[in-house]
């Protein structure tokens, strides 16, 4: 027996919600360009680095 998809997951953290949303972001802007994963998580962790709170 395997996982039930149907499962509610646990909790996103805020940061994984942040790089989720810059995923979504880059899709819409760059629909046919492929990702690096290992730059694109970079300039997100930058990105995070430098974000307010209230942000």
């Amino acid at each position: 027996m395997g996982k039930d998809p149907r499962k509610p997951r646990g909790k996103m953290c805020s940061y994984a919600y942040f790089v989720q949303t810059c995923r979504e972001e880059h899709k819409k802007k760059h629909p046919e360009a492929t990702v690096n994963f290992s730059e694109f998580s970079k300039k997100c962790s930058e990105l995070w680095k430098v974000l307010s709170s209230a942000e």
